[in-house]
């Protein structure tokens, strides 16, 4: 019986385990060498580096390729895909938990294929789990927009601390369900409580948090996608700045100890009308009279997997139509995985002091259509072989190139105590009555101004915005 011929990539422990388990126990496979940049390697076969990973696998019949690096960036994992653009051969990974390492534990019978989060994400942040713990014991806890892709991984992550109760309040009735069903899974269904609400259903809010008397609350309701908002000015205005002007000036008339808000990428210089109502509800919270309150600001790029993202439409065209559509050869941006997003809320609240913009640390910006490429390689595809990759143009409000924050912002940013993550301590100065912008917005709304005249409103406060 011919023997399956796999090439590992990773000279160091995690490859030298690898193939130990695979001699040991898989004796229809033969490991043929192995590949690494580095020069010292644990007394392995080194047989080439990964820019030579297409000569190698040719020059060895290479049957299978897997990756034994459980440290490797995105990055790394990213060039090792384009470095096998043009063959089919399989590539997996071995799982990327440090653990496995020092228990001695690398096996090829749990080697995966490789996902999105492998070529975008950052390898694991350790967390203070003790200090976590410590922070949130016996706290209440209420998440608007908690059954969302971001919102519900921060419920889960709270609810496995030792927090007291959760709430979850979200205005999706298949979210919610979503989310009870997935709480039930994992037994911790018992710490939570799941409300079916709008933010700007003022009186509700006011009910629950009279009701539950949460110690803190993080704000993740928000309507995101750049281009629908483009053409739904009014509902993104209500949702996202009256939404969020609800549930801020409710935590301060209850005297709720901290309030933590999720932003975006997409307020930096903003192009686009989310990206300005989410500047605005940043700038409310600049100004509020907090009597008391401490509000804390986190602003991350795209979040793999999330609701909507671009990385699900990839997949999907892919399986239906053996195509992908990508909007500009030299659009970037930002990518952290939905476990990163939700740990820097979690962790960022727990800072002491307020008035802070908390910035992950997410590299250099990734390009869209290399994105594509791996996405599709990693899938044994060919890319413009097997699946297409189709040229649409930018969508309405959309930048090229995101930024986390601005050159002035730039110069405020401080280094912070969690790995990777920095803080804005102070926020821009804004040139305007923030209180009577919100009034006029809503004016607008109510009497049904048109999107193009509700954005030249905003043009004026925003310049950057593409008109």
């Amino acid at each position: 019986m011919n023997k399956k011929n796999i090439l590992i990539i990773g000279a160091g422990i995690a490859g030298k385990l690898l193939g130990k388990d695979i001699k040991e126990n898989h004796h229809n496979i033969k490991v043929i060498g192995f590949v690494d940049d580095a020069r010292k390697t644990q007394g392995l076969t080194k047989i080439g580096k990964i820019d030579e990973l297409a000569k190698v696998v040719e020059i060895f019949k290479v049957d299978e390729i897997v990756v034994a690096i459980p440290s490797a960036s995105g990055e790394l994992i990213r060039r090792i895909l384009l470095a096998n653009i043009k063959n089919r051969i399989p590539i997996k990974i071995v799982l990327r938990d440090l653990k496995i390492i020092s228990l001695n534990k690398v096996k090829y019978s749990e080697v995966k294929n490789i996902e999105p989060q492998d070529f975008l994400g950052r390898p694991f942040i350790h967390k203070d789990i003790d200090g976590l713990n410590r922070y949130y014991k016996n706290k209440t806890v209420l998440v608007t927009g908690g059954a969302g892709s971001i919102g519900s991984e921060i419920v889960m992550q709270l609810a496995n601390l030792n927090t007291k109760q959760v709430i979850v309040y979200d205005n999706s009735e298949y979210l919610i369900f979503n989310i009870d069903q997935l709480l039930r899974e994992s037994g911790i269904r018992n710490k939570c409580q799941l409300i079916i609400g709008s933010i700007l259903n003022k009186n509700k809010l006011d009910l629950v948090i009279k009701n539950y008397r949460p110690d803190l609350i993080i704000h993740a309701a928000a309507y995101k996608h750049v281009y629908l908002m483009e053409d739904n000015a009014d509902e993104a205005i209500m949702n996202n700045v009256i939404g969020t002007k609800n549930i801020v000036d409710i935590a301060v008339e209850n005297k709720i100890k901290k309030f933590t808000m999720i932003s975006t990428d997409k307020v930096v210089n903003p192009t686009s009308i989310m990206g300005a109502t989410k500047k605005l509800c940043e700038y409310y919270i600049k100004n509020i009279n907090r009597k008391g309150t401490k509000f804390n600001i986190v602003r991350f790029g795209n979040v793999i997997n999330s609701n909507g993202s671009v990385l699900p439409l990839f997949e999907r065209q892919i399986k239906l139509y053996k195509y992908v559509t990508v909007t500009h050869k030299k659009i970037k941006r930002f990518f952290m995985s939905i476990r990163e997003a939700a740990q820097l809320v979690v962790e960022s609240t727990v800072k002491k002091g307020s008035d802070s913009i908390y910035i992950l640390n997410m590299g250099e910006s990734i390009n869209i259509y290399d994105v594509a490429l791996c996405i599709i390689r990693s899938q044994n595809f060919i890319p413009e072989e097997d699946v297409k990759i189709k040229i649409i143009g930018l969508k309405k409000g959309e930048k090229l190139i995101e930024e986390l924050y601005t050159e002035n912002e730039l110069k405020n940013l401080q280094p912070t105590d969690i790995e990777n993550v920095f803080k804005l301590k102070n926020f821009e100065k804004n040139n305007f009555n923030i209180n009577r912008v919100i009034v006029d917005l809503v004016g607008m709304v109510a009497s049904n101004t048109s999107d193009s005249n509700i954005k030249k409103y905003l043009v004026n406060i925003f310049p950057s915005l593409k008109k």
